[in-house]
């Protein structure tokens, strides 16, 4: 699942759950939680490594960085949203731990490590006609 739906849903969290020893843990719980929802991933399976993803074809690989880049931005402006009308730290700290297991698994394909498989069987991927749907649906719920 892609950044921005995370990161919403965990700052959701502890706008509900302020108390960071209960909010917290569940905001790390919902991103695994939001991966049982349909979605698509792209077709990126565990194995890949960085060097094998800028092999793919030039319109799939631009589509995907297309989407990604579009979903970094909203995921920054979503937190500096929270940071100027909450102010509210704690906030973007749920929605930081609500992305931590994907930036773990991604951050490690900098240094040559393929992507690991740890969340692999929690995913429910559908095709992209479908697995765009529950993106904005998650975000616009947390909002």
């Amino acid at each position: 699942m892609l950044y921005t739906p995370h990161f919403l849903t965990g700052a959701a969290i502890l706008k509900l759950f302020p108390d960071p020893k209960i909010g917290l843990p569940l905001a790390f719980l919902s991103h695994f939680i939001l991966d049982l929802t349909p979605h698509n991933d792209f077709d990126l399976k565990p194995g890949i490594t960085l060097r094998e993803f800028f092999t793919f074809p030039k319109k799939r690989l631009y589509f995907i960085l297309s989407v990604m880049g579009v979903d970094y931005l909203l995921t920054i402006f979503s937190f500096l949203w929270i940071l100027i009308n909450f102010q509210n730290h704690w906030l973007l700290t749920g929605g930081a731990v609500g992305v931590l297991p994907d930036m773990a698994e991604q951050f490690l394909m900098f240094f040559g490590i393929a992507l690991p498989g740890w969340q692999d069987k929690l995913q429910w991927r559908v095709s992209a006609k479908y697995g765009f749907i529950s993106y904005p649906i998650v975000s616009m719920i947390a909002l």
